[in-house]
């Protein structure tokens, strides 16, 4: 129950998951109404002292994911291609692409979610490690669902004069991990990040512009800088996640 005289027009559902009472964490409506700010420049200078003992988590855990993937979709593309062979039939291809689709969307977005879980530990001074990263399967339904749903609405947004899709890209950018880290329905997490992100969406979309040409320039020598680049972003998120949510002790 609020405090406050009027409704809150930052005000989102909060999640069944009870905050434990001497965690100092806001729950979700409390950080949305308390505001939050930060400057680009600290955020990144924070993130950067940070990334040092995080490269062979994060790094490792992309390798190891790849492989997963690529072994995956090649063991269920060649099922798929001997049953389309042996019947001639273009809707057993068809549905083949389905499933392969699905499998790539179960794996990413579990996997997705624990990469951006060690950048948001690390931004709290919380222990990581490297099963963090794979830990999050178990809410793979739920994190398929968001996903689906953003997309279909960016898409939407990007078909109505394309400044809508643009502004919900940057405005959903942390429904994924307010779904692992507070346990929000899919609904829920693209509300709850996208009225978090408005109140200073130029600044969130300057972030992760600057991020992403960091990411971009660091490929250019044979991709090495990606070692440093792509942990400096997941950090980044983090930061950004702690900055306006607080992070959940982690659990034991």
């Amino acid at each position: 129950m609020s405090d406050s005289p009027a409704p809150n027009p930052y005000a989102a559902p909060t999640s069944d998951l009870q905050l434990p009472a001497d965690s100092g964490v806001p729950s979700i409506e409390q950080a949305l109404a308390r505001g939050y700010d930060f400057s680009i420049g600290d955020l990144i200078s924070e993130s950067w002292s940070k990334v040092k003992g995080t490269k062979g988590i994060i790094v490792g855990g992309f390798l190891v994911f790849y492989v997963v993937l690529l072994a995956a979709t090649f063991i269920l593309g060649g099922i798929v291609g001997i049953f389309s062979a042996l019947s001639d039939n273009l809707f057993m291809m068809f549905i083949g692409e389905i499933l392969i689709s699905l499998l790539a969307s179960a794996l990413a977005y579990p996997f997705m979610a624990g990469i951006n879980m060690v950048g948001i530990r690390r931004a709290a001074d919380q222990p990581i490690s490297f099963n963090e990263i794979f830990s999050h399967f178990g809410r793979t339904l739920p994190l398929v669902i968001t996903a689906v749903v953003m997309m279909l609405l960016i898409y939407l947004g990007m078909l109505l004069l394309l400044i809508p899709g643009i502004y919900l890209a940057v405005a959903y950018l942390l429904a994924i991990p307010l779904v692992v880290e507070r346990g929000l329905s899919p609904w829920q997490a693209l509300e709850a990040s996208r009225k978090a992100i408005t109140q200073h969406w130029f600044k969130v979309f300057g972030l992760f512009l600057l991020l992403g040409l960091i990411v971009i320039v660091s490929a250019i020598p044979l991709g090495i800088g990606l070692v440093w680049s792509i942990p400096l972003m997941v950090i980044a998120m983090g930061v950004l996640y702690r900055t306006i949510f607080g992070v959940l002790p982690a659990a034991r």
